[in-house]
Protein backbone atom coordinates (compact mmCIF):
# COMPACT_ATOMS: atom_id res chain seq x y z
CA UNK A 1 0.00 0.00 0.00
CA UNK A 2 1.66 3.20 -0.88
CA UNK A 3 1.93 5.76 1.76
CA UNK A 4 -0.91 7.95 2.64
CA UNK A 5 -0.43 11.69 1.10
CA UNK A 6 -1.40 14.41 3.56
CA UNK A 7 -2.95 17.65 2.27
CA UNK A 8 -0.98 20.82 3.08
CA UNK A 9 -2.40 24.42 3.86
CA UNK A 10 -1.53 26.57 1.02
CA UNK A 11 0.96 29.16 2.12
CA UNK A 12 -1.03 32.31 1.88
CA UNK A 13 -0.59 35.72 2.84
CA UNK A 14 -2.07 36.51 6.16
CA UNK A 15 -5.52 37.88 6.81
CA UNK A 16 -4.21 41.03 7.77
CA UNK A 17 -1.90 41.60 4.48
CA UNK A 18 -4.71 40.39 2.38
CA UNK A 19 -6.95 43.14 3.89
CA UNK A 20 -4.25 45.75 3.22
CA UNK A 21 -3.97 44.91 -0.49
CA UNK A 22 -8.09 45.20 -1.04
CA UNK A 23 -7.51 48.27 0.98
CA UNK A 24 -4.85 49.26 -2.16
CA UNK A 25 -6.78 48.27 -4.33
CA UNK A 26 -9.94 50.30 -2.59
CA UNK A 27 -7.83 53.51 -3.14
CA UNK A 28 -6.69 53.06 -6.56
CA UNK A 29 -10.57 52.40 -7.48
CA UNK A 30 -11.59 55.81 -6.20
CA UNK A 31 -9.42 57.04 -8.77
CA UNK A 32 -10.42 54.85 -11.29
CA UNK A 33 -13.68 54.25 -11.45
CA UNK A 34 -17.38 56.31 -11.87
CA UNK A 35 -18.39 57.91 -8.20
CA UNK A 36 -22.19 57.53 -7.82
CA UNK A 37 -24.36 57.29 -4.89
CA UNK A 38 -27.49 56.15 -3.94
CA UNK A 39 -30.02 58.90 -1.78
CA UNK A 40 -30.98 56.76 1.55
CA UNK A 41 -34.06 56.64 3.13
CA UNK A 42 -34.78 57.41 6.74
CA UNK A 43 -34.12 53.77 7.88
CA UNK A 44 -30.06 53.99 6.31
CA UNK A 45 -31.24 51.81 3.26
CA UNK A 46 -30.56 52.34 -0.53
CA UNK A 47 -33.81 53.63 -2.49
CA UNK A 48 -33.67 52.01 -5.64
CA UNK A 49 -33.31 53.92 -8.78
CA UNK A 50 -31.78 56.80 -7.21
CA UNK A 51 -28.06 56.00 -8.11
CA UNK A 52 -26.59 59.37 -9.67
CA UNK A 53 -22.76 60.52 -10.90
CA UNK A 54 -21.34 63.06 -8.54
CA UNK A 55 -17.85 64.40 -7.57
CA UNK A 56 -14.85 62.33 -7.45
CA UNK A 57 -13.26 62.46 -4.06
CA UNK A 58 -10.20 59.81 -4.66
CA UNK A 59 -9.04 58.51 -1.46
CA UNK A 60 -4.76 58.03 -1.41
CA UNK A 61 -3.35 55.13 0.52
CA UNK A 62 -1.70 57.43 3.28
CA UNK A 63 -5.45 58.71 3.94
CA UNK A 64 -6.62 55.42 4.14
CA UNK A 65 -4.28 54.86 6.87
CA UNK A 66 -4.97 57.28 8.83
CA UNK A 67 -8.75 55.77 8.94
CA UNK A 68 -7.70 53.05 11.06
CA UNK A 69 -8.35 54.96 14.42
CA UNK A 70 -11.92 55.53 13.29
CA UNK A 71 -12.59 51.97 11.58
CA UNK A 72 -11.36 50.39 14.78
CA UNK A 73 -14.22 52.82 16.55
CA UNK A 74 -16.86 52.26 13.49
CA UNK A 75 -16.51 48.27 14.44
CA UNK A 76 -16.88 48.81 18.17
CA UNK A 77 -20.40 47.10 18.56
CA UNK A 78 -19.11 44.05 16.74
CA UNK A 79 -15.60 44.14 18.66
CA UNK A 80 -17.88 44.01 22.25
CA UNK A 81 -19.63 41.50 20.97
CA UNK A 82 -16.93 39.44 20.11
CA UNK A 83 -15.34 39.97 23.23
CA UNK A 84 -18.00 38.53 25.37
CA UNK A 85 -18.99 35.87 23.08
CA UNK A 86 -14.95 34.85 23.04
CA UNK A 87 -15.26 35.14 27.08
CA UNK A 88 -18.41 33.37 27.55
CA UNK A 89 -17.73 30.94 24.91
CA UNK A 90 -14.90 29.92 26.68
CA UNK A 91 -16.19 29.50 30.33
CA UNK A 92 -18.59 27.12 28.91
CA UNK A 93 -16.10 25.13 27.29
CA UNK A 94 -14.06 25.03 30.50
CA UNK A 95 -16.43 23.71 32.52
CA UNK A 96 -16.56 20.53 30.64
CA UNK A 97 -20.57 20.64 29.85
CA UNK A 98 -19.94 20.24 26.46
CA UNK A 99 -17.53 17.47 26.72
CA UNK A 100 -19.42 15.90 29.50
CA UNK A 101 -22.46 15.71 27.25
CA UNK A 102 -20.45 14.50 24.26
CA UNK A 103 -18.63 12.13 25.86
CA UNK A 104 -21.77 10.39 27.54
CA UNK A 105 -23.88 9.99 24.41
CA UNK A 106 -20.67 8.71 22.48
CA UNK A 107 -20.38 6.22 25.73
CA UNK A 108 -24.33 4.98 25.37
CA UNK A 109 -23.88 4.58 21.62
CA UNK A 110 -20.36 2.67 20.84
CA UNK A 111 -21.92 -0.78 21.17
CA UNK A 112 -25.04 0.20 18.68
CA UNK A 113 -25.40 -0.64 14.97
CA UNK A 114 -23.90 1.81 12.49
CA UNK A 115 -27.45 2.70 11.48
CA UNK A 116 -27.87 3.99 14.80
CA UNK A 117 -24.46 4.89 15.71
CA UNK A 118 -23.63 7.07 13.06
CA UNK A 119 -26.63 8.94 12.67
CA UNK A 120 -26.95 9.63 16.23
CA UNK A 121 -23.70 11.05 16.77
CA UNK A 122 -23.86 12.89 13.41
CA UNK A 123 -27.15 14.57 15.10
CA UNK A 124 -25.34 15.08 18.14
CA UNK A 125 -22.17 16.86 16.64
CA UNK A 126 -24.57 19.40 14.83
CA UNK A 127 -26.67 20.38 17.59
CA UNK A 128 -23.37 20.84 19.38
CA UNK A 129 -22.20 22.79 16.48
CA UNK A 130 -24.74 24.90 16.54
CA UNK A 131 -25.04 25.89 20.25
CA UNK A 132 -21.10 26.77 20.55
CA UNK A 133 -19.43 25.26 17.68
CA UNK A 134 -15.69 25.75 18.59
CA UNK A 135 -12.70 24.36 16.34
CA UNK A 136 -11.85 22.47 19.51
CA UNK A 137 -14.23 19.89 18.83
CA UNK A 138 -11.62 18.38 15.79
CA UNK A 139 -9.83 16.56 18.76
CA UNK A 140 -13.01 14.26 18.77
CA UNK A 141 -12.38 12.75 15.87
CA UNK A 142 -9.72 10.24 17.51
CA UNK A 143 -13.34 9.23 19.44
CA UNK A 144 -14.38 8.85 16.10
CA UNK A 145 -11.44 6.70 15.50
CA UNK A 146 -11.56 4.09 18.19
CA UNK A 147 -15.33 3.93 17.22
CA UNK A 148 -14.88 3.45 13.43
CA UNK A 149 -12.20 0.37 14.43
CA UNK A 150 -14.24 -1.41 16.43
CA UNK A 151 -16.83 -1.06 13.69
CA UNK A 152 -15.20 -1.93 10.55
CA UNK A 153 -15.36 1.47 9.59
CA UNK A 154 -12.61 4.02 8.06
CA UNK A 155 -11.30 7.41 8.80
CA UNK A 156 -13.68 9.46 6.54
CA UNK A 157 -16.49 7.78 8.34
CA UNK A 158 -14.76 9.42 11.58
CA UNK A 159 -14.37 12.51 10.29
CA UNK A 160 -17.56 12.57 8.67
CA UNK A 161 -19.43 12.27 11.77
CA UNK A 162 -17.58 14.29 13.96
CA UNK A 163 -15.78 17.04 12.04
CA UNK A 164 -18.69 17.57 9.15
CA UNK A 165 -21.27 17.15 12.36
CA UNK A 166 -19.94 20.10 13.89
CA UNK A 167 -19.05 22.08 10.85
CA UNK A 168 -22.03 21.72 9.21
CA UNK A 169 -24.40 22.51 12.39
CA UNK A 170 -21.99 25.68 12.81
CA UNK A 171 -22.68 26.57 9.15
CA UNK A 172 -26.91 26.40 9.49
CA UNK A 173 -26.54 27.37 12.64
CA UNK A 174 -29.42 29.37 14.18
CA UNK A 175 -28.19 30.25 17.48
CA UNK A 176 -24.56 30.44 16.70
CA UNK A 177 -21.81 33.33 17.93
CA UNK A 178 -21.11 34.15 14.31
CA UNK A 179 -24.48 33.85 13.10
CA UNK A 180 -25.04 36.84 15.86
CA UNK A 181 -22.05 38.72 14.69
CA UNK A 182 -22.96 38.17 10.81
CA UNK A 183 -26.63 39.99 11.68
CA UNK A 184 -25.25 42.77 13.86
CA UNK A 185 -22.82 43.75 10.72
CA UNK A 186 -26.13 43.70 8.17
CA UNK A 187 -28.19 45.68 10.88
CA UNK A 188 -30.41 42.92 11.25
CA UNK A 189 -31.59 41.82 15.11
CA UNK A 190 -29.39 39.70 16.47
CA UNK A 191 -31.10 35.90 16.58
CA UNK A 192 -34.14 36.96 14.57
CA UNK A 193 -35.39 34.61 11.74
CA UNK A 194 -34.46 31.79 14.06
CA UNK A 195 -37.66 29.56 12.74
CA UNK A 196 -36.72 29.78 9.41
CA UNK A 197 -32.98 28.90 10.22
CA UNK A 198 -34.21 26.01 12.45
CA UNK A 199 -35.71 24.28 9.87
CA UNK A 200 -32.94 24.71 8.16
CA UNK A 201 -30.37 23.32 10.46
CA UNK A 202 -33.04 20.49 10.79
CA UNK A 203 -32.89 19.58 7.50
CA UNK A 204 -29.14 20.02 6.63
CA UNK A 205 -28.41 17.90 9.80
CA UNK A 206 -30.99 15.17 8.54
CA UNK A 207 -29.31 14.76 5.09
CA UNK A 208 -25.78 14.65 6.34
CA UNK A 209 -26.63 11.99 8.56
CA UNK A 210 -28.43 10.19 5.87
CA UNK A 211 -25.08 10.38 3.52
CA UNK A 212 -23.00 9.46 6.77
CA UNK A 213 -24.82 6.35 7.84
CA UNK A 214 -25.24 5.43 3.92
CA UNK A 215 -21.14 5.35 3.48
CA UNK A 216 -20.91 3.47 6.40
CA UNK A 217 -23.13 0.25 5.57
CA UNK A 218 -21.73 0.32 2.16
CA UNK A 219 -18.13 -0.18 3.41
CA UNK A 220 -18.95 -2.23 6.32
CA UNK A 221 -20.69 -4.42 3.58
CA UNK A 222 -18.04 -4.32 1.40
CA UNK A 223 -14.45 -2.57 2.90
CA UNK A 224 -13.34 -2.24 -0.92
CA UNK A 225 -15.73 0.82 -1.90
CA UNK A 226 -13.99 3.18 1.23
CA UNK A 227 -12.40 5.96 -0.10
CA UNK A 228 -9.42 5.30 1.92
CA UNK A 229 -8.83 1.59 0.07
CA UNK A 230 -9.39 -0.31 3.43
CA UNK A 231 -10.93 0.13 6.84
CA UNK A 232 -9.70 0.49 10.15
CA UNK A 233 -9.97 -2.83 12.68
CA UNK A 234 -9.17 -2.91 16.96
CA UNK A 235 -5.59 -2.45 16.98
CA UNK A 236 -4.07 -4.50 20.07
CA UNK A 237 -3.82 -2.47 23.23
CA UNK A 238 -6.07 0.09 21.93
CA UNK A 239 -8.20 1.84 25.04
CA UNK A 240 -11.89 1.60 25.57
CA UNK A 241 -13.87 4.72 25.61
CA UNK A 242 -14.41 4.79 29.12
CA UNK A 243 -17.24 4.97 31.29
CA UNK A 244 -19.02 7.69 31.81
CA UNK A 245 -22.11 8.79 34.07
CA UNK A 246 -25.39 10.62 33.21
CA UNK A 247 -24.09 14.31 32.79
CA UNK A 248 -27.06 15.85 34.61
CA UNK A 249 -25.25 19.09 34.91
CA UNK A 250 -23.68 19.09 31.75
CA UNK A 251 -27.60 18.63 30.08
CA UNK A 252 -28.67 21.65 32.49
CA UNK A 253 -25.97 23.88 31.34
CA UNK A 254 -26.47 23.35 27.82
CA UNK A 255 -30.67 23.31 28.10
CA UNK A 256 -30.16 26.82 29.75
CA UNK A 257 -27.74 28.17 27.44
CA UNK A 258 -30.04 26.87 24.32
CA UNK A 259 -33.07 28.23 26.19
CA UNK A 260 -31.58 31.91 27.02
CA UNK A 261 -30.86 32.52 23.23
CA UNK A 262 -34.44 31.49 22.70
CA UNK A 263 -35.61 33.61 25.50
CA UNK A 264 -33.81 36.88 23.65
CA UNK A 265 -34.93 36.03 20.25
CA UNK A 266 -38.44 35.65 21.20
CA UNK A 267 -38.83 38.70 23.82
CA UNK A 268 -36.33 41.22 21.88
CA UNK A 269 -38.30 42.05 19.07
CA UNK A 270 -41.42 42.42 21.80
CA UNK A 271 -40.17 44.17 24.03
CA UNK A 272 -37.21 46.00 22.69
CA UNK A 273 -34.66 44.32 23.98
CA UNK A 274 -30.43 45.81 22.32
CA UNK A 275 -27.85 43.76 22.58
CA UNK A 276 -26.61 44.72 25.50
CA UNK A 277 -29.30 42.25 26.98
CA UNK A 278 -27.86 39.83 25.07
CA UNK A 279 -24.47 40.42 26.35
CA UNK A 280 -25.99 39.93 30.34
CA UNK A 281 -27.74 36.72 28.71
CA UNK A 282 -24.48 35.01 27.02
CA UNK A 283 -22.57 36.02 30.93
CA UNK A 284 -24.63 34.75 32.84
CA UNK A 285 -25.83 31.29 30.73
CA UNK A 286 -21.47 30.86 31.65
CA UNK A 287 -21.20 31.77 34.79
CA UNK A 288 -24.28 29.16 35.82
CA UNK A 289 -22.49 26.44 34.10
CA UNK A 290 -19.57 27.60 36.26
CA UNK A 291 -22.04 27.18 39.50
CA UNK A 292 -23.25 24.00 38.50
CA UNK A 293 -19.22 22.58 38.14
CA UNK A 294 -18.32 24.44 41.30
CA UNK A 295 -15.34 26.08 39.35
CA UNK A 296 -13.82 28.90 41.45
CA UNK A 297 -14.43 32.86 40.38
CA UNK A 298 -10.85 33.37 40.11
CA UNK A 299 -10.90 30.43 37.07
CA UNK A 300 -14.06 31.80 35.77
CA UNK A 301 -12.31 35.28 35.72
CA UNK A 302 -8.81 33.97 33.88
CA UNK A 303 -10.88 31.69 32.00
CA UNK A 304 -13.27 34.60 30.44
CA UNK A 305 -10.15 36.92 29.92
CA UNK A 306 -8.39 34.29 28.28
CA UNK A 307 -11.20 33.70 26.01
CA UNK A 308 -11.40 37.62 25.04
CA UNK A 309 -8.06 37.83 24.65
CA UNK A 310 -8.06 35.19 21.72
CA UNK A 311 -10.51 37.65 19.99
CA UNK A 312 -8.30 40.30 19.78
CA UNK A 313 -6.49 39.75 16.92
CA UNK A 314 -9.55 39.19 14.83
CA UNK A 315 -10.81 42.58 16.40
CA UNK A 316 -7.98 44.28 15.28
CA UNK A 317 -8.49 42.90 11.96
CA UNK A 318 -12.15 43.39 11.72
CA UNK A 319 -11.88 46.87 12.71
CA UNK A 320 -8.91 47.51 9.81
CA UNK A 321 -11.56 45.89 7.14
CA UNK A 322 -14.20 48.42 7.88
CA UNK A 323 -11.51 51.05 6.55
CA UNK A 324 -12.01 49.17 2.85
CA UNK A 325 -15.63 50.25 3.20
CA UNK A 326 -14.54 53.73 4.58
CA UNK A 327 -12.44 53.98 1.61
CA UNK A 328 -14.98 53.58 -0.80
CA UNK A 329 -17.53 55.36 0.95
CA UNK A 330 -15.71 58.52 0.92
CA UNK A 331 -14.71 57.76 -2.51
CA UNK A 332 -18.21 57.40 -3.58
CA UNK A 333 -17.69 53.95 -5.14
CA UNK A 334 -19.05 51.77 -2.59
CA UNK A 335 -22.92 52.35 -4.09
CA UNK A 336 -21.04 52.11 -7.71
CA UNK A 337 -19.73 48.49 -6.90
CA UNK A 338 -23.44 48.10 -5.33
CA UNK A 339 -25.15 49.57 -8.37
CA UNK A 340 -23.21 47.50 -11.12
CA UNK A 341 -24.17 44.22 -9.33
CA UNK A 342 -27.50 44.91 -8.61
CA UNK A 343 -28.01 45.84 -12.17
CA UNK A 344 -26.38 42.41 -13.33
CA UNK A 345 -28.07 40.15 -10.95
CA UNK A 346 -31.25 42.24 -9.73
CA UNK A 347 -33.23 42.65 -12.73
CA UNK A 348 -33.94 39.13 -12.41
CA UNK A 349 -36.08 38.27 -9.55
CA UNK A 350 -35.65 38.45 -6.12
CA UNK A 351 -34.33 34.76 -6.01
CA UNK A 352 -32.06 35.05 -8.29
CA UNK A 353 -30.68 37.80 -6.72
CA UNK A 354 -30.25 36.01 -3.27
CA UNK A 355 -28.64 33.53 -5.21
CA UNK A 356 -26.31 35.09 -6.70
CA UNK A 357 -24.83 36.65 -3.17
CA UNK A 358 -24.89 32.80 -1.86
CA UNK A 359 -22.79 31.40 -4.99
CA UNK A 360 -20.28 34.75 -5.24
CA UNK A 361 -19.83 33.96 -1.07
CA UNK A 362 -19.41 30.36 -1.72
CA UNK A 363 -16.35 30.84 -4.46
CA UNK A 364 -15.00 33.60 -2.64
CA UNK A 365 -14.89 31.39 0.59
CA UNK A 366 -12.71 29.00 -1.06
CA UNK A 367 -10.11 31.50 -1.14
CA UNK A 368 -10.49 33.85 2.11
CA UNK A 369 -12.53 31.35 4.55
CA UNK A 370 -11.96 33.71 7.67
CA UNK A 371 -16.22 34.24 7.82
CA UNK A 372 -15.78 36.99 10.20
CA UNK A 373 -13.01 39.27 8.30
CA UNK A 374 -14.94 38.43 5.07
CA UNK A 375 -18.21 39.37 6.31
CA UNK A 376 -16.96 42.16 7.76
CA UNK A 377 -15.67 43.95 4.03
CA UNK A 378 -18.48 42.04 2.17
CA UNK A 379 -21.79 43.10 4.62
CA UNK A 380 -20.94 47.06 3.17
CA UNK A 381 -21.11 45.73 -0.17
CA UNK A 382 -23.93 43.25 0.04
CA UNK A 383 -26.50 45.28 2.09
CA UNK A 384 -27.17 47.89 -0.59
CA UNK A 385 -27.28 45.30 -3.33
CA UNK A 386 -30.31 43.50 -1.39
CA UNK A 387 -31.76 47.31 -0.64
CA UNK A 388 -31.94 48.17 -4.67
CA UNK A 389 -33.13 44.77 -4.98
CA UNK A 390 -35.89 44.23 -2.92
CA UNK A 391 -34.09 41.37 -0.79
CA UNK A 392 -34.37 42.15 3.04
CA UNK A 393 -31.04 42.21 4.80
CA UNK A 394 -32.44 39.17 6.74
CA UNK A 395 -32.23 37.18 3.74
CA UNK A 396 -28.47 38.65 2.72
CA UNK A 397 -27.40 37.51 5.70
CA UNK A 398 -29.04 33.77 4.96
CA UNK A 399 -27.61 33.74 1.53
CA UNK A 400 -23.74 34.75 2.73
CA UNK A 401 -24.02 32.39 5.89
CA UNK A 402 -25.11 29.86 3.84
CA UNK A 403 -22.14 30.22 0.90
CA UNK A 404 -19.93 31.02 3.44
CA UNK A 405 -20.47 27.71 5.22
CA UNK A 406 -20.05 24.96 2.70
CA UNK A 407 -16.95 25.80 1.16
CA UNK A 408 -14.96 25.21 4.50
CA UNK A 409 -14.73 21.42 3.83
CA UNK A 410 -13.14 21.51 0.69
CA UNK A 411 -10.53 24.66 0.56
CA UNK A 412 -6.81 23.68 2.10
CA UNK A 413 -6.73 27.07 2.88
CA UNK A 414 -8.75 26.49 6.25
CA UNK A 415 -6.57 26.01 9.21
CA UNK A 416 -8.85 23.64 10.98
CA UNK A 417 -10.05 21.08 7.67
CA UNK A 418 -6.27 21.07 7.30
CA UNK A 419 -6.07 19.73 11.37
CA UNK A 420 -9.09 17.58 11.36
CA UNK A 421 -7.49 15.44 8.22
CA UNK A 422 -3.95 15.34 9.75
CA UNK A 423 -5.36 14.07 12.76
CA UNK A 424 -7.58 11.85 10.96
CA UNK A 425 -4.61 10.56 8.58
CA UNK A 426 -7.05 11.16 6.08
CA UNK A 427 -5.84 11.67 2.50
CA UNK A 428 -6.92 15.07 0.81
CA UNK A 429 -7.87 13.63 -2.14
CA UNK A 430 -9.75 11.29 -0.77
CA UNK A 431 -11.47 13.28 1.85
CA UNK A 432 -13.23 15.55 -1.57
CA UNK A 433 -14.28 12.32 -3.14
CA UNK A 434 -16.44 12.26 0.17
CA UNK A 435 -16.92 15.75 0.59
CA UNK A 436 -17.56 17.17 -2.40
CA UNK A 437 -20.91 15.18 -3.43
CA UNK A 438 -22.45 16.08 0.09
CA UNK A 439 -21.60 19.64 -0.66
CA UNK A 440 -23.22 19.69 -3.87
CA UNK A 441 -26.51 18.18 -2.27
CA UNK A 442 -26.24 20.67 0.90
CA UNK A 443 -25.66 23.84 -1.81
CA UNK A 444 -28.92 22.77 -4.20
CA UNK A 445 -30.72 22.21 -1.09
CA UNK A 446 -29.47 26.08 0.48
CA UNK A 447 -30.75 27.59 -3.33
CA UNK A 448 -34.20 25.97 -2.53
CA UNK A 449 -34.47 27.31 0.53
CA UNK A 450 -33.10 30.52 -0.75
CA UNK A 451 -35.13 30.79 -3.79
CA UNK A 452 -38.55 30.04 -1.20
CA UNK A 453 -37.40 32.03 1.25
CA UNK A 454 -36.92 34.98 -1.10
CA UNK A 455 -40.29 34.48 -2.79
CA UNK A 456 -41.86 35.00 0.20
CA UNK A 457 -40.12 38.11 1.42
CA UNK A 458 -38.74 36.40 4.32
CA UNK A 459 -37.61 39.54 6.86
Amino acid sequence: MEPTKKVKKLNVPHIFIIILFIILFACLATYIATPGVYDMNEAGQAIAGSYHVVEREPVSPWAALLMIKKGIESAASVISLMLVAGGSIAVLLDTGAFNDVLNFGVYRLQDKSTKVLVPAIVVMMSALGAFAGNDSMIAFVTVGLVICSRLCLDRITAMGMFYLGYLIGQGASFTSNMLIQFQVMAGVEPLSGMGARLIVWTVFTIVNAAYCTRYAIRISKDPSKSYMGEVLSPEPGMEDIKAVALPVKGIIAVVVMFAVYILYAVCAPKLGWGQEYLYVFMILSSVFASILYRVSPNRISKTFFKGAQSMGGICVVMGLARVVGMVLNQGHIMHTISNTASNLIGSNGLALAAIGIFIFTLVLNLFIPSGLSKAAIMMPLLTPIGDVCGLSRQMVVFAYSMGDSLTNTMTPMSGPMVGALELADVDYTAWLKYAVPLMGILAVIAIIFITVLATMGWA
